[in-house]
């Protein structure tokens, strides 16, 4: 059962995203672009939280920099 609000097909497209930048990732490691998976991660995250603080969703529900 998907979280109140979201359709299944909703759902499954996020899943099938975050499948993809797993996949992404995991090739960035073999091709050497990061040392270990530990590495990877650590870069991935650091790189969510960057964008996350520029981020803000208004008062018209609109996801603007801050």
């Amino acid at each position: 059962m998907p979280p109140s609000g979201f359709s299944k097909k909703a759902v499954e497209g996020a899943l099938i995203f975050i499948k993809t930048c797993y996949e992404d990732l995991q090739q960035e490691v073999k091709d050497g672009k990061h040392p270990s998976f530990e590495a990877a991660i650590d870069h991935e995250i650091t790189s969510i939280g960057n964008v996350l603080s520029k981020l803000h969703i208004n008062d018209k529900n609109e996801l603007v920099e801050r």
